[in-house]
This record gives structure tokens, C-alpha cells and sequence, in this order.
């Protein structure tokens, strides 16, 4: 995992999925496509979705543990059980946006945004695994 700290902030044209990728993956910003809800709104697709097809043209795919309702966190007990490997986290951060963070084994140890405050409550977390 290599840090690479977002360019674009809030919502909705922020750019912090994109630099969660990027600092996961230890390649620079410019080598991951837009993800952010604005662009995604514009294309016309879900940026879940967006998001699996581009990771399945890399030989990927995401495993997700997560909340029914993004307004409720994933309790301590859940992401004490997270593994060991980087991936990636997205809650609330303390500016009351949703956000896309770095963690390892369900905790936080990147955020992109530039003021490193990480998330309030995190509501899911994502594995990335081969295809």
C-alpha cells in the first residue's frame, strides 16, 4: 500500500474513492478511472458497478461486508474479524460526507483526504480478491 492523497474534495465530485484506489493498488491517482457519484450520475450507471467491471478487467473482484443502512456502523466485533490485508473502508468522515479510506485487518490507517481525520463510522469494508 502506497498513500496517495486525493485532489478533489466533497461531495459530490471528490475524488477520495479514486485515491483509496490508487494508494491500495501503489499506483499513481491518473491510473484510476473517475468513481466519484457525479461522474457515475453522469454516465448513468451505479459506481458499485462501475467499480466491479473495471476491477474484473484487472482480474479482480471486491468482497464486501457491510450494513443495511449506510446510517449505521459496523460494530467493533465485525471489523475485528476483517483480515490482515489492506482494503478498503467507507463511512462517514467528520465533514458528514460518505468516504473511502485505507485499512488493514477492519482498522483505519490511510485517508486520503489531506486533513488524515479518517471516518466517523465506517458501514463497509471492501477485500479485493483474484478473480
Amino acid at each position: 500500500m502506497k498513500p496517495v492523497t486525493q485532489r478533489v474534495f466533497g461531495f459530490p465530485h471528490g475524488d477520495c474513492v479514486r485515491a483509496s484506489w490508487a494508494s491500495l493498488l501503489s499506483v499513481p491517482l491518473e491510473a484510476i478511472p473517475q468513481f466519484d457519484p457525479a461522474t457515475s450520475a453522469a454516465l448513468g450507471q451505479d459506481q458499485g458497478d462501475r467499480e466491479r467491471a473495471w476491477l474484473a478487467s484487472l482480474g479482480f473482484d471486491l468482497i464486501e461486508i457491510s450494513t443495511d443502512n449506510p446510517e449505521e456502523s459496523l460494530s467493533q466485533e465485525v471489523l475485528d474479524c476483517v483480515p490482515e490485508v489492506p482494503h478498503l473502508m467507507s463511512g462517514i468522515s467528520p465533514r458528514g460526507f460518505g468516504h473511502r479510506c485505507v485499512g488493514i485487518g477492519g482498522r483505519l490507517v490511510f485517508d486520503p483526504h489531506p486533513s488524515r481525520a479518517g471516518l466517523i463510522s465506517v458501514y463497509s469494508v471492501g477485500i479485493l480478491v483474484p478473480l
